[in-house]
């Protein structure tokens, strides 16, 4: 009787640390859909500035977002770098008219607990593009 009530610890012993990577994993996904989820907003609404504002009005439009942005997960940072987050225009080409591209790229942050043990991708970049309202103003 007395070795049956030590299986049940043995075998909780197995389970336990599949059970909580499986947890960790869970909350490291989820930290990484917000953090998705927050730049995918702020690209959304710097290409809509963008696109009403005009080419002038771009580099204050980057320097306000990115001051303002809060990344609610803390598992991603702001990528380095001129090209981490950029605001272009581009030429349209027949029946598409010009538009405003926005391109965020972002880095893991090392300092997260955990994070060089979680497998979770380096960077991820953001694209989203918006019909140019500048140039249709102009034509």
């Amino acid at each position: 009787m007395r070795r049956q009530k030590g299986q049940a610890l043995v075998e909780f012993a197995f389970v336990l640390p599949i059970l909580l990577i499986i947890v960790f994993m869970i909350l490291y996904g989820g930290m990484m859909f917000a953090d998705y989820l927050t730049l995918s907003n702020t690209a959304r609404s710097s290409a809509r500035d963008a696109a009403l504002l005009g080419s002038e009005k771009y580099d204050a439009i980057k320097t306000e977002y990115r001051a303002n942005t809060k990344l609610i997960g803390n598992l991603y940072i702001w990528g380095t770098g001129d090209d981490s987050f950029k605001i272009e225009k581009k030429p349209g080409d027949g029946n598409l008219k010009n538009y405003v591209e926005v391109t965020i790229k972002t880095d893991l942050n090392k300092d997260f607990p955990a994070a060089g043990f979680v497998p979770l991708p380096e960077t991820f970049t953001i694209k989203y593009s918006m019909h140019d309202e500048t140039a249709s103003a102009t034509n």
